[in-house]
């Protein structure tokens, strides 16, 4: 099934939904549509005995009964039994599914508020790369959860990707949609069966699908991919390929190499790091991609570092800060999984700090801010303290005489130009090293990749190294995989340059086992026990 991002519409406004106000098996109330999809739709509603508003999402009537198209069905209760199974906190929660007596299927899932990145992208138009990547970093923490326990997404693109604000943290993702998640490994029972998918029909996006899920095969890295033309397309404003028709676009991403930045967006101020992660994720073989998600992410992790931006994602502030859109921050108002009235814009800085352990952005506490305006205080206190003290100990300045009229009318004896005492040149700043960058690559390939042994990635990756002065810089790697030997190599590289680096380990060879002593000829020809 191919889906477009156009927005959603609902039934046509002469038609009433006949959903509406309707109670499904006693506990879901629908009080309102809020958009729909291919599959069906999804509704505002409250959850008895709770009192608890759910997003409803509803299969369209057509899918719907014994016999009418069972591959939709068994889909439908796929991504609701998988999805149900995820716990990260950048994935939308799904509280409960399940068939009402008259054949309606439904999955009843956490309400959310806010919109989507694509309703974000059409209002303020292409994000700093800062925010870009904070956001992308959450999709990647959500997804390298569903890759751990055997799933994949095959549908992640901007309409899947809801951006929130939840009190003090701004740009919360959530995705959403596992409508097309398949198992690749693990519970043979999650397996897809055959029946879910028919013979020359693609399951996904155009725009946002890599080149293999054109032939009905995906895996993480596919994933990987998605992510990929979903960054690029918040980095520039558009996906990197368009055309009128779905199979053209499909056409483009087997074919065609991703447009570079700068034939987008000359006078964009995106760091050649962050544009070379985009890139690599949207390689055309999944073996040149990253491999997982945490590569993705320790590749995020060394793209702001290399630009200057060290721990957290951090984004500017004030209005017309963001992109190129009329407002700053995101524009609050209850929507999921669709489009619905636009809310009133709400000016918002973003300070996100980065929780290595796979979760949300941290909250500051007000017992933090406490500590910290005490710590303020007190160094306020003793400087102060210290000045005086020190003002103290110095002798009072000798006041000069004040002049006189007559000295005032005398002019100062001309000096010679020569005599002038110039102030003295102060020398420019030193100019910035640029970073060296390693593409390395293994054989076999998802070696471990050590520097200082500290574990920077798994190959295929690239290693950035920023030198401590001009000339040659040298960095050693280690690299580590079961089974073979482990190794270790000093890369060198000019400042600017980009090198390839191939790395071949060596099996362990495992020793033959020595053979056992011959046993004492027995003294008796017939023995039964030898």
């Amino acid at each position: 099934m191919i889906e477009s991002d156009a927005p959603r519409r609902g039934a046509p406004a002469d038609v009433p939904d006949p959903l509406l106000g309707r109670v499904l098996n006693e506990r879901f109330r629908i009080l309102e549509t809020l958009g729909a999809g291919g599959m069906g739709r999804v509704y505002k509603a409250m959850q008895a005995p709770l009192d608890r508003l759910v997003a409803l999402k509803v299969l369209n009537p057509q899918y719907s009964g014994e016999g009418k198209d069972p591959g939709f069905q068994k889909r439908f209760f796929l991504e609701a039994s998988v999805t149900a199974k995820l716990r990260h906190p950048n994935t939308v929660t799904v509280i409960d599914y399940g068939k009402t007596e008259d054949g309606i299927y439904y999955i009843a899932m956490e309400y959310l508020e806010g919109l989507t990145l694509s309703q974000l992208l059409t209002q303020e138009g292409p994000l700093p790369w800062e925010r870009a990547l904070a956001i992308g970093q959450q999709v990647a923490r959500s997804l390298r959860e569903a890759h751990k326990v055997g799933l994949i997404h095959r549908d992640l693109k901007p309409a899947n990707v809801m951006i929130l604000n939840q009190e003090s943290d701004h740009d919360v993702v959530k995705v959403l949609d596992f409508g097309l998640v398949k198992s690749f490994a693990g519970d043979a029972s999650m397996k897809e069966d055959t029946t879910l998918t028919q013979a020359g029909v693609i399951l996904g996006s155009p725009q946002y699908m890599a080149p293999e899920q054109a032939r009905n095969i995906a895996d993480p890295r596919s994933d990987v991919y998605s992510l990929g033309v979903v960054l690029y397309q918040t980095l520039m404003g558009r996906p990197p390929f368009q055309a009128a028709q779905s199979i053209d676009v499909i056409v483009k991403h087997i074919n065609e190499p991703p447009p570079p930045f700068h034939t987008m967006w000359p006078d964009h101020d995106v760091p050649a790091e962050v544009e070379a992660l985009v890139m690599k994720c949207l390689a055309k073989r999944p073996v040149d991609r990253y491999a997982s998600m945490d590569a993705v992410l320790q590749g995020m992790r060394a793209a702001a570092s290399a630009s200057g931006v060290s721990g957290v994602f951090a984004t500017r502030t004030g209005l017309n800060a963001v992109g190129s859109g009329p407002h700053s921050g995101i524009h609050t108002g209850p929507h999921h999984l669709g489009s619905g009235p636009t809310p009133a814009p709400n000016t918002m800085a973003l300070d996100i700090s980065v929780d290595e352990a796979g979760g949300l952005p941290l909250r500051k506490s007000n017992k933090g801010l406490g500590i910290a305006l005490f710590g303020a205080s007190l160094l306020v206190g003793l400087s102060v303290a210290g000045f005086f003290v020190l003002r103290g100990l110095q002798k009072p300045p000798v006041e000069p005489a004040p002049s006189t009229p007559a000295a005032r009318a005398a002019p100062p004896p001309a000096r010679e130009p020569a005599a002038v005492a110039e102030a003295p040149a102060v020398a420019p700043p030193p100019a910035r090293l640029q970073p060296v960058r390693f593409e390395v690559t293994s054989e076999p390939p998802g070696a471990e990749v050590l520097v200082d042994g500290k574990v920077r990635g798994t190959t295929p990756m690239t290693l950035t190294h920023t030198p401590d002065g001009p000339g040659l810089a040298e960095v050693e790697v280690s690299f580590a995989l079961d089974g073979f030997q482990p190794l270790s190599k000093v890369f060198a590289g000019e400042p600017g340059q980009t090198l390839l680096m191939n790395i071949k380990l060596a099996r362990i060879k495992k020793q033959a086992p020595k053979p056992a002593p011959k046993a004492p000829a027995s003294q008796y020809k017939d023995n039964p026990y030898q």
